[in-house]
């Protein structure tokens, strides 16, 4: 029982060493971070990000879903879903119909994960 326990403390002290990742000038812990990073790599997530955000416009289910290759309308759907509980978009219902955009939070994830990409298109070992 007591090994079990102690087992249990180290795994916890190496938990947090593990959630912490330190920068030049400080630290964050990824903990809070993971469900968004769950989202984040789901089908499509990226690319429903990516064309909600183009140029800025809203856009409705037809055009996101027509701007996906490949893509369905039940995954699309699910993701538009997922993104809006996670307030990364918003979704308006107005005159012209239903149209979706970026929340000022899905800007700013948007705009912190082009630098990733952009270093993943350079670095892209095809």
């Amino acid at each position: 029982m007591v090994k079990a326990k102690n087992n249990d403390m180290r795994r916890l002290e190496n938990k947090n060493k593990a959630c912490m990742i330190e920068g030049s000038d400080f630290t964050v812990c990824i903990d809070p971070s993971l469900p968004l990073l769950n989202l984040i790599g789901k089908k499509y997530t990226m690319m429903v990000l990516g064309v909600i955000g183009n140029r800025g416009i809203r856009k409705n289910f037809n055009e996101i879903l027509n701007d996906i290759p490949y893509s369905s309308s039940t995954i699309i759907s699910k993701r538009l879903k997922d993104l809006q509980d996670f307030r990364l978009i918003q979704r308006h219902d107005g005159e012209d119909g239903i149209t979706y955009s970026l929340s000022i939070f899905g800007q700013n994830v948007r705009e912190s994960l082009l630098p990733l990409l952009h270093l993943m298109e350079k670095t892209s070992l095809d």
